[in-house]
């Protein structure tokens, strides 16, 4: 299972490339604040422009000296997503879980 990352105007066009975190969101239930608790695989999330200051101070406050090194890149990965996007109007960054179907 994995989350999609991606970078949308507020009609869903991509303003970045899609790239998938295979391994960190599992990390994210264990951060303190409001956005990360919501990414999983389970569901969607998404963060407007008054929301991902605060995602990206989540995401600048873990603390990454246990993770493997896929863990860490994913996470700096994301980081300079965040970093780049964060705060500009009209930009959302957009986590889409991959559920598993039980049909």
């Amino acid at each position: 299972m994995s989350v999609f990352v991606s970078v949308e105007d507020p009609e869903g066009e991509p303003l970045a490339g899609v790239f998938e975190l295979e391994r960190l969101f599992g990390r994210f239930a264990s951060v303190p604040g409001y956005c990360l608790r919501f990414v999983g695989e389970g569901d969607d999330a998404s963060f407007n422009a008054v929301q991902t200051p605060l995602l990206l101070a989540e995401l600048e406050s873990i603390d990454a000296t246990a993770f493997g090194a896929a863990e860490r890149a994913e996470l700096v990965r994301l980081v300079a997503l965040c970093r780049k996007y964060a705060g500009k109007e009209r930009t959302h960054i957009r986590f889409y879980g991959e559920a598993s179907s039980s049909e």
